[in-house]
């Protein structure tokens, strides 16, 4: 969080608030990529830089109305199939926008689609584990049943033959076009999670739990590209130079790992109905996640890691920009070759699970949310940034609004407040204020409360696809806010034992002949049992001890909840009194001795009041007060009335009787 310098308006404005108010103000200004990122975007993109632009317009093509989309290819004739759950439909969306209902498979999930070079579709599925073969009518029989529980992930080579990545097993079988297939490698893993080609025909493959990346040529000779401290290789693709880029995730099941027996997959639950209910992989909350770049010679570049997002598919541009497919906030980043990361655009399902490109058109998918989208080149026609919520830890009053543009002739945006006293904005929250339109500094119009949110709407106009420029961008957006002063609160008041002082830490003078540790330790058995005990007792942090005759030592914490700087005064009376004596006023320790020798015989009381006028002008000062337990002064010694002694052979007995002034005799002794 920068705090940059803030306008003159604002600054007026800024110490208007002050003298009204008191207490501290604060400035929160948002203006690193890390900052927005905690927001919410709708048509805005944030740069690697840290500015908000227009996003590139993200286009509704269909709603699947499916919970889950698992899988989405593309054939030679621009026709789009996307395989969802938890019903098996394959959904089909032609070059103009127009899609579907195309097939249905008979099992829950379609995790896996191909098209061949004949235009033929196939869609691996779970939990039944078979390869289905889709005619143009749509429809779909069983062409490869390996007996297996889950097809991952197909792919297909030059001579039309499929290979089919499963699990429990973590087996690659290869299958020919007339649907006859033999394992072609058993990778010892239990889940193969991702295949692809590489340039030169080798088949990649991604491992789960062991996070394994191979290279496994055409006779089926394999060989780890790379061994990720991941759990799950879960999306690959390969650039025209060759390059390898591999997704890896680190899953709730396995935080360690590799430690896991089973790998990630779609939770199954059954009931008494037979009904399957099935969970699309990763729905929960991401535990980490790599992104690697790998050239031809295997040498490995970790291009990004996250630990909070999960990543379910790569896309590598022609301009040699890598698209992510993020959840859990359905977000899809661009990683240019600099490793400089933009979110590109916030889709509105929680995870984007698939994106493609044909002949320059982009698509993507969601799920928990079932859509297909296409992102365009255009910039959205608006765009709305929502910010995190902000929590001023007690009622606040705003102060005011500014936020800068990327230059003057910026395209106006509109600034918008809000506020309300619940974490999460519900409708007891103030409505919207009106739009801001002083960027140098706007009276913040929202009513005091403890949270505070602020969003910007675009308007049309912006940035394209390529994000090559930025002339219209928002660099940074402060606020100033000050709390509402609460009174300082006395935490504890401690009487220490008398003939204890409390004085301030010094540094020991030897030629002064005293010790800093209290009395000469030689007549130790001279003093009161608390001043002989006292290197046992704890000392203050800003205090040390020493024993003085007739001394009473008072300690006292206190806690203000604005943090103001705090002001102390202390009192007395004694016990036949009704009004309070001032002792001493202004202090800034947290501590006092009384010289009791100068008090009169009795049992007292003292008062402390602690008080932030320090920060605050008098009128808005707060103050409290504690009252200690009674102590009793006694200076006078103890009269001593002697009887007659009764003798009574060799045995005499003296009675006496010792009179003291409110304190208590100890001890008696004879000679």
């Amino acid at each position: 969080m920068n705090h940059s310098s803030l306008p003159a308006y604002a600054i007026f404005l800024l110490l208007s608030a002050t003298l009204l108010e008191a207490t501290q103000p604060v400035r929160w200004t948002t203006s690193e990529q890390s900052e927005f990122l905690q927001g919410e975007f709708t048509g805005v993109s944030v740069t690697s830089d840290g500015k908000l632009i227009m996003a590139p317009a993200l286009e509704p093509l269909l709603d699947t109305e499916e919970a889950f989309i698992y899988s989405a290819v593309v054939d030679q004739g621009g026709n789009l199939y996307v395989g969802t759950g938890n019903n098996g439909k394959i959904f089909r969306i032609n070059p103009r926008g127009q899609g579907s209902e195309w097939a249905r498979v008979e099992d829950a999930a379609v995790y896996a689609l191909a098209v061949d070079s004949l235009g033929r579709v196939y869609a691996g599925a779970g939990p039944g584990g078979k390869v289905y073969r889709i005619n143009d009518r749509g429809e779909a029989e069983v062409f490869f049943d390996p007996d297996e529980k889950y097809i991952w992930a197909l792919a297909i080579d030059r001579q039309n033959n499929l290979f089919v990545g499963t699990g429990p097993k973590g087996t690659i079988y290869k299958v020919n076009p007339q649907g006859q297939g033999d394992v072609f490698y058993d990778s010892k893993e239990t889940h193969i999670t991702a295949l692809e080609w590489d340039l030169d025909g080798n088949l990649l493959a991604g491992t789960a739990p062991g996070g394994l990346l191979f290279r496994i040529s055409s006779n089926g000779s394999p060989f780890v590209i790379y061994d990720s401290p991941l759990s799950e290789i879960k999306a690959m693709t390969v650039d025209r130079y060759g390059n390898i880029y591999a997704a890896a995730l680190m899953r709730p099941e396995d935080p360690e790992g590799k430690s896991g027996p089973e790998p990630p997959s779609p939770a199954e639950t059954a009931g008494n109905s037979g009904e399957v209910t099935l969970e699309i992989s990763g729905t929960g909350e991401g535990t980490g996640l790599e992104i690697y770049k790998i050239d031809r010679e295997n040498l490995v570049n970790l291009l990004y890691a996250s630990d909070d997002e999960l990543a379910f598919d790569l896309l590598i541009r022609s301009n040699g920009n890598l698209l992510v497919a993020t959840g859990n906030k359905g977000r899809i980043l661009s990683i240019d070759s600099r490793k400089f990361v933009t979110l590109l655009s916030e889709s509105p399902g929680e995870q984007v699970t698939q994106l493609l490109e044909w002949e320059g058109r982009i698509y993507a998918t969601t799920s928990n949310l079932g859509w297909v989208f296409e992102l365009l080149s255009q910039p959205s026609s608006n765009g709305v940034y929502e910010s995190k919520v902000r929590d001023a830890e007690m009622l606040a009053s705003w102060g005011v609004i500014a936020w800068q543009m990327s230059n003057s002739r910026s395209r106006p945006v509109r600034v918008y407040t809000r506020s309300g006293n619940t974490r999460v904005p519900d409708q007891t929250w103030n409505d919207w204020s009106d739009a801001y339109s002083d960027a140098e500094g706007s009276q913040i119009e929202s009513p005091p409360a403890r949270f505070f949110q602020w969003k910007i709407e675009f308007l049309q106009g912006g940035e394209s696809t390529a994000l090559t420029s930025q002339r219209d961008a928002v660099e940074s957006v402060t606020i100033s806010y000050i709390q509402r002063n609460m009174s300082p609160q006395l935490t504890s008041l401690t009487l220490h034992p008398p003939g204890i002082a409390l004085v301030r830490p010094a540094v020991a003078n030897p030629a002064a002949g005293v010790a800093l540790g209290g009395p000469d330790r030689a007549h130790i058995r001279s003093l009161p049992r608390s001043v002989r005990n006292l290197d046992g007792q704890p000392a203050q942090a800003s205090s040390r001890r020493v024993y003085s005759a007739g001394a009473q030592g008072v300690s006292w914490t206190a806690e203000d909840p604005n943090g103001d700087d705090l002001l102390y005064s202390i009192h007395y009376r004694r016990q036949d009194e009704v009004t309070w004596n001032l002792l001493a006023e202004d202090l800034e320790e947290t501590y006092y001795t009384i010289d009791g020798v100068s008090f009169p015989d009795g049992a007292y009381w003292v008062k402390v009041a602690v008080s932030d006028r320090a920060s605050n002008p008098s009128a808005q000062a707060l103050e409290s007060e504690m009252v200690s337990q009674s102590f009793v002064i006694a200076n006078s010694s103890p009269s001593l009335v002697l009887g007659v002694p009764q003798v009574e052979g060799t045995r005499a007995t003296l009675e006496f009787t010792v009179q003291t002034k409110g304190s208590v005799v100890h001890q008696a002794e004879y000679s």
